[in-house]
């Protein structure tokens, strides 16, 4: 089961990358994304990691 505070973040995610796609950004980093968002790091990474793994650095 997901948590529902990481189900809330996804739309903030999406919004995020949908945006960084549209600029050409091909990659970013874990810490440049949670920030972005205003989460910590290893916030961003478990709520993606419930949907498998993304990455390597």
């Amino acid at each position: 089961r997901i948590p529902e505070d990481s189900v809330k973040r996804l739309c903030r995610y999406l919004r995020n990358l949908r945006y960084l796609i549209k600029e050409g950004v091909e990659t970013i980093s874990s810490e440049a994304l949670a920030q972005d968002i205003y989460v910590s790091a290893a916030q961003e990474r478990k709520d993606l990691s419930y949907f498998g793994d993304f990455g390597t650095r």
